[in-house]
């Protein structure tokens, strides 16, 4: 008799946007507002502080965590665009997911993960990380418990990876 798997329930709690982006354009921040992460990329100044501290509590636990590259954290509108310019296409593909933009309709292409579409990004106000491997080494479980500590959450249930930074301007309560 085969079992099923089902994944954990991902939490999501919605975005509190820091008054530091009040005149800001998604993709376009102000580069002084942007704190550097390491191994690579930047996030928003509370984003990046929680993130950082975050990521210090997970490796006292023997849990890494870092984006999978220096664009899944902040993303520039000129990177949202072209990767999804890469995902999608204006081929109708039934069944498949799709994403209005500029007033026209785009199909993501079979094999590849959705993708806001440009300028709506949670990645492009700075408050995003795409979290590499996140199914390994017990990661996803390490976030699942200690996240919401950080103000993190989950923001899609198909997308393990991503999670994001929701309190805007105040700062967590942690200890590491």
């Amino acid at each position: 008799m085969r079992r099923s798997v089902v994944a954990p329930s991902l939490p999501t709690r919605r975005v509190v946007l820091p008054k530091a982006l009040a005149n800001q354009k998604n993709g376009e921040l102000d580069p002084a507002l942007l704190v550097a992460i390491k191994p690579s990329g930047f996030l928003l100044q509370p984003a990046a502080i929680s993130w950082d501290a975050m990521k210090r509590a997970a490796k006292l636990d023997g849990i890494v965590l870092k984006p999978t590259s220096a664009f899944d954290a902040y993303r520039p509108y000129s990177v949202q665009k072209a990767v999804f310019q890469q995902r999608y296409t204006l081929d109708l593909l039934p069944g498949r997911p799709t994403r209005e933009w500029n007033g026209v309709t785009y199909s993501l292409k079979a094999g590849l993960a959705p993708l806001a579409t440009p300028g709506t990004s949670n990645h492009g106000w700075g408050l995003a990380v795409d979290v590499w491997n996140v199914s390994q080494n017990g990661r996803l479980e390490w976030l699942l418990a200690n996240y919401e500590r950080y103000g993190w959450s989950h923001e899609a249930q198909s997308e393990p990876w991503h999670i994001r930074y929701t309190l805007g301007d105040k700062a967590p309560t942690f200890t590491t």
